[in-house]
């Protein structure tokens, strides 16, 4: 029974300050974040799972760290395939002062054409991201032996979580903004079946008043 469970990186100074951190170095959880992300792993479904993937980024892989002491992994690695977005010339920059962009609306409502300039498309990241969820779902589903659990956590970011649940809804890529997954939170997507099923999004033990906007807040 193949199953991914999709965490985005706890809280991080890059959010508190409404910055498009990107792949910025340097970014790291805050200690609220942390302790909330504690709180929400802590209503994991499973507490064993066959393989840890993580974005190299920092705050995915001290998410990473806390995830392990909440949850057994027969191994972890970091993958690039689930990096953040590479934001080019807006890595840094506010959201306030980039929603005055020209492409701030077709990053809004038609994602599928977006490319940040000095960066990459949204197109590329989801693809990039969708193959290995794609590819993760095939090893877990060859795996031969009982005592091997057929689960796998991703760590990564909120674009690049929105557009992997995008993919198993067969929702277009035009439309993933309209999810929205909080930090610190998981979601779990069921691919045992002949399609995959959202089995639970965007999970926090605070809710939603653990951000201050409603599931957490994306890009805009």
């Amino acid at each position: 029974m193949p199953v991914i469970v999709l965490l985005r990186h706890g809280l991080s100074s890059a959010n508190v300050s409404g910055i498009l951190a990107g792949r910025a170095p340097g970014v790291s959880l805050t200690d609220a974040g942390a302790s909330a992300l504690e709180a929400n792993l802590a209503l994991l479904p499973n507490r064993r799972f066959s393989r840890l993937l993580h974005s190299p980024l920092q705050r995915c892989a001290e998410t990473a760290e806390i995830a392990q002491r909440a949850a057994e992994f027969d191994s972890v690695s970091a993958d690039e395939s689930v990096i953040e977005l590479d934001y080019g010339d807006w890595t840094g920059r506010t959201l306030k002062e980039l929603a005055e962009e020209p492409l701030w609306a077709t990053v809004l409502r038609r994602a599928s054409q977006a490319e940040f300039p000095g960066g990459e498309s949204i197109a590329e990241a989801a693809r990039r991201s969708v193959d290995r969820v794609r590819s993760l779902v095939a090893e877990l589903g060859a795996e031969e032996s009982k005592e091997s659990p057929r689960w796998a956590m991703v760590v990564s970011h909120g674009d690049i979580i929105k557009a992997i649940i995008a993919d198993a809804l067969g929702m277009p890529l035009d439309d993933f903004q309209r999810l929205s997954v909080a930090p610190g939170s998981f979601t779990v997507i069921d691919y045992s079946g002949a399609v995959p099923v959202l089995a639970a999004m965007s999970v926090t033990a605070a809710g939603l008043a653990q951000s201050g906007a409603v599931g957490g807040g994306g890009i805009r």
